[in-house]
């Protein structure tokens, strides 16, 4: 399994940001701040390039103001978290899935399908819990 160096180096969990999960972000900003709450180590946030060529289809179908508000968040992220190239030719939920084991990384998504396959493989994951609009982690590291 590898770890990137600048996480073994500050002894940290790399958080793999899905896109649904910064879709939500733009809605809850205030959730950025609570990921690193949540997570039961110090973390350092991984965008995909999938996941942000993802993101620039998904904005296109998205009304002016949401457009926006994601265009804020994903100014906020690129300044604090790792853009990392995962391949451009895989279906993005495969990309997540191949980075978070290869890396020991957790998932940050609300896709149901997504935690249920992440449930499965032992990766542990975070969500968001529309009742108490709190975050949640599931899983061990």
């Amino acid at each position: 399994m590898g770890y990137s160096r600048e996480c073994v180096e500050q002894r940290c969990l790399e958080v793999v940001l899905d896109t649904n999960f910064i879709i939500l972000l733009s809605e809850y900003p205030y959730l950025i701040d609570e990921l690193n709450e949540v997570v039961p180590f110090r973390s350092v946030c991984v965008l995909l390039t999938a996941v942000l060529e993802e993101l620039e289809a998904v904005s296109k179908r998205l009304g002016e103001v949401r457009r926006r508000m994601l265009g804020k968040i994903l100014e906020v992220l690129r300044g604090r978290c790792v853009v990392v190239d995962a391949g451009r030719s895989r279906v993005v939920d495969e990309a997540i899935i191949d980075y978070a084991r290869e890396h020991g990384a957790v998932v940050a998504t609300n896709d149901r399908e997504l935690r249920r396959r992440l449930r499965e493989m032992g990766i542990p994951n975070v969500f968001f819990r529309e009742e108490s609009r709190r975050l949640e982690y599931e899983g061990f590291i």
